[in-house]
């Protein structure tokens, strides 16, 4: 259950994170905001060592490949019909 609760607050840091870096708006801030809140949430809950090791590179990971499929999303060009 331990391992859920990782790969869920990885996975959504890493959404905020995402939509942070691709955001061109001063609403940006706020998706910031939320991955340093979400972080000190986990920090908290998980006080091992090993599991915010592995918050942090899995939210990293999930970040860089969320990134690519964003990048190659705009790339493609598809337009609605």
């Amino acid at each position: 259950m331990r391992f859920l609760w990782l790969f869920l607050y990885s996975l959504v840091c890493a959404v905020l994170l995402t939509c942070f870096s691709n955001i061109h708006d001063v609403t940006k801030y706020i998706f910031s905001l939320g991955a340093l809140y979400l972080g000190m949430r986990f920090f908290r809950r998980f006080e091992g060592l090993g599991f915010r090791i592995w918050f942090i590179v899995i939210a990293v990971v999930l970040y860089f490949m969320f990134s690519l499929i964003y990048a190659l999303y705009t790339q493609m060009g598809i337009t609605a019909p």
